[in-house]
Parts: structure tokens; C-alpha cells; sequence
């Protein structure tokens, strides 16, 4: 959803509609969010998708939509365990690395997972965790 928002993708107009209708409601990321962010960004330029000068826009304006809205949850170590047990339990699950760690802090704060990814709402379904499907 935050990519989609900042690199104008076709998901853009469904994660806009969903940012605008939480009004002042308090959102959570994790840190591990930003690294992924950053991540996505390279690998656009790398491909040639972005210039650096673009990629260095759409990080300025995340960190400053980071700073105004977003309010960042630590990973502790049981996240990682309890992301570990889930990859190695649930082989059945199209379950990634990073999606699991996200499932798993939003677990431990009781928080529900928005996205727009179907592979991930299937994971978070079959594990009984909240998550909100935008588009």
C-alpha cells in the first residue's frame, strides 16, 4: 500500500481512498518497513524504472510522510522467532520472510495488517490474524 502510494502504481487510488478515509487515526509501520521501502526504490533504479534524482524525491517525501503520519513499531526478537516458527510450520502457506515478520508484530500489538498483496491476506486468513485487503 505505502509503495503503491509513492511510486504511483495501479494500486495508487485504492491505498489513496484507504489513507484518506483513517482521517487522524494513528498508523504503525515497523522499521523493517522502511528497509523494505528503501529496497523497492534501488532495485527501481536499478532497472532503470527511477533516476536517482526521482528515487531521491520519493524518499525525502516518505521520510517526511514517516515523520507527519506514521508511527514505527521496534522488531523484537520474539517477532523473528515467532516469523521463524510460522515459515517452518506452515509450508503449506505461500508465506515470505519479510510478510511473516510483519504478521507477526502485528500480532504482538494486536494490530491489523493492510495490504494490498493476496498471497499475504491468504497467510494472515490461515494463521487468524486480522488483515485488511485494499483493492
Amino acid at each position: 500500500m505505502l509503495l503503491s502510494l509513492l511510486l504511483g502504481d495501479i494500486g495508487y487510488t485504492d491505498s489513496e481512498r484507504w489513507l484518506i478515509n483513517q482521517g487522524d487515526q494513528t498508523l504503525w509501520i515497523s522499521h523493517w518497513v522502511l528497509l523494505e521501502v528503501a529496497g523497492v526504490i534501488a532495485t527501481c533504479v536499478r532497472r532503470g524504472q527511477l533516476t536517482a534524482e526521482q528515487a531521491q524525491t520519493i524518499g525525502s517525501e516518505f521520510e517526511s510522510f514517516r515523520q507527519e503520519r506514521l508511527t514505527l513499531i521496534e522488531p523484537r526478537g520474539t517477532d523473528f522467532l515467532q516469523a521463524r516458527q510460522w515459515l517452518e510450520r506452515c509450508l503449506h502457506l505461500p508465506l515470505r520472510s519479510g510478510d511473516a515478520l510483519h504478521l507477526a508484530l502485528a500480532q504482538r500489538q494486536q494490530l491489523t495488517v493492510v495490504s494490498a498483496d493476496r498471497a499475504l491476506a491468504r497467510c494472515a486468513e490461515s494463521l487468524g490474524l486480522p488483515l485488511q485487503l485494499i483493492g
